[in-house]
């Protein structure tokens, strides 16, 4: 849902960006023109900063771990390595 708002956000502040920068161009001296342009160029920066900042709630797979089973089945030759994550480096002796 997030991701849906942020892009909604974006396309209307661009929008609205583009339209005032028309209107301002077109006015020249006009200085309401200009503080709107100022105005939706600030709030561009805030949902930019705002869509690029981390969830504040943990992902699921940190809230509970999930029991592993390493099976291997079938006829192996060498070595086998199974791990969910692998931190370092990997040496086979």
């Amino acid at each position: 849902m997030r991701r849906w708002l942020a892009a909604l956000a974006v396309a209307v502040v661009t929008t609205g960006v583009g339209i005032a920068v028309n209107v301002a161009t077109d006015l020249g001296s006009n200085v309401w023109a200009w503080v709107a342009v100022a105005v939706l160029t600030l709030a561009a920066a805030g949902i930019a900063v705002w869509t690029t900042r981390p969830s504040t709630t943990p992902a699921s797979t940190e809230k509970h771990q999930p029991s592993v089973r390493n099976t291997v089945t079938g006829d192996v030759t060498g070595t086998v390595i199974q791990a969910g994550t692998i931190n370092g480096d990997v040496h086979r002796g």
